[in-house]
């Protein structure tokens, strides 16, 4: 079944990776020869079974926004690795971009728009406050700090999502997340600083897909209706 998207909307979708043998043998059947090559080198079989379920349904996704099959789907890969739609299919000017962390992933489609999202599962971070002054800027720092117990660890995977998120928009994966600075106030983020691109020409939307988990969308626009969805 095809899907309709609109130019004032990002649809998020979300996905479990622990599927059945059969599910993971059909999704590996959409693979490119080189995503099966990608997946037979992994160590471990879960490894290897949540790459096959969070490529497939990937392809399966961008499939029915494209009214084409799976495997027809063609990706090229930016300079840092982030991937997009190969000729002719990105002429249709569809974005994605996904995440995932543990047993869920999440992914995000958007028209004519540079897009990112990041994932993470809610868990104990060991030395949380030499790791927020190395890699956060001071603002950040000190703010998640001024919390105690899980509103500060919360706090800490609501920024790092966001700057992740960032990164993975403008394919700068290599950036120091100290380049960027986000503000955050009543669970709603927002971009301050950005040492490579302007600050204002992005949104930014935490959302929360399942318990335990923390996810952030970047946008370089106003900030559009978020559409969440599961697969």
């Amino acid at each position: 079944m095809s899907l309709t998207l609109t130019e004032t909307e990002i649809h998020v979708w979300q996905a479990n990776l622990v599927r059945s043998s059969n599910d993971c043998q059909q999704l590996a059947q959409t693979l490119s020869p080189d995503e099966k090559t990608r997946a037979e080198r992994f160590r471990f079989p879960r490894d290897r079974d949540r790459f096959i379920v969070s490529r497939g349904t990937l392809r399966t996704l961008l499939g029915r926004y494209l009214n084409t099959s799976p495997d027809r789907v063609q990706f090229r890969y930016g300079d840092k690795g982030k991937p997009a739609l190969a000729e002719p299919l990105a002429s249709v000017g569809l974005e994605f971009n996904l995440s995932h962390s543990e047993d869920l992933m999440v992914c995000a489609v958007a028209y004519q728009q540079a897009i990112g999202i990041d994932l993470e599962y809610f868990r104990p971070v060991a030395d949380l406050e030499n790791l927020t002054q190395r890699f956060f800027t001071p603002q950040e720092h000190a703010a998640i700090h001024a919390l105690e117990g899980d509103s500060c660890l919360r706090s800490f995977f609501q920024h790092w999502t966001c700057k992740e998120a960032v990164l993975k928009a403008t394919g700068n994966g290599l950036m120091s997340l100290s380049a960027i600075e986000v503000c955050l106030q009543h669970d709603t983020a927002k971009l301050v600083r950005h040492d490579n691109a302007s600050a204002r020409a992005w949104s930014l939307q935490l959302f929360t897909p399942a318990p335990n988990y923390i996810g952030a969308v970047a946008m370089n626009a106003p900030e559009r209706s978020l559409v969440y969805r599961e697969c």
